[in-house]
């Protein structure tokens, strides 16, 4: 296991050591700065989607992009690349939203889309894998088929009961989430 180049990743964060570990190595995701990743941290929906194009080595010729993605945003070619291979709609209007902080619907869907779009891995699922979470109705109904996917391949485990699908994802929960896509490729 590489050892975790982030002085910040201390004993809280045990659960998500070797998730950050492997991918900090493999080049998956940055830290904030050279010694600290800042694992409590909401992630945006720019860098989100940043770690995905990077795990799974995606690339396309980016012609055109979303309205509020700036030609110089060091995530442009990013979400370019999303955009082209049809796996990020956005969030109408042609835009992306990439400051907002991301919720776990929208990574799990934008998880699940990639993999439909890559063909890179199978995963299916239905309304009975959500059923032990409490909060199931709070998943927009654009949300279901994905998080029903993530969950049965156990990418995404939720906190006790509850999926918490409007809820802001933190960095070290991004890199597990991550992580273990990753494993499954």
């Amino acid at each position: 296991m590489p050892a975790i180049p982030f002085k910040d990743v201390d004993s809280h964060y045990d659960w998500a050591k070797d998730a950050i570990a492997v991918l900090a190595d493999q080049g998956i995701i940055n830290g904030t700065s050279a010694t600290s990743f800042e694992p409590s941290n909401r992630i945006t929906r720019a860098d989100f989607m940043m770690m995905l194009v990077r795990m799974l080595d995606l690339n396309a010729d980016v012609t055109s992009n979303f309205s509020d993605v700036s030609a110089n945003a060091y995530y442009y070619k990013a979400l370019g690349i999303v955009k082209t291979l049809g796996i990020a709609n956005g969030a109408g209007g042609n835009k992306f939203n990439p400051g907002e902080f991301i919720s776990r619907q929208d990574m799990m869907v934008l998880m699940s889309r990639a993999m439909d779009v890559t063909g890179k891995l199978d995963l299916s699922g239905t309304p009975s894998d959500l059923s032990g979470f409490k909060d199931k109705a709070k998943l927009a109904p654009y949300a279901n088929d994905a998080a029903a996917k993530m969950v049965k391949a156990g990418i995404v485990q939720g906190s006790g009961s509850a999926l918490n699908p409007t809820g802001q994802v933190t960095r070290a929960e991004t890199a597990v989430m991550i992580y273990r896509l990753y494993l499954m490729l």
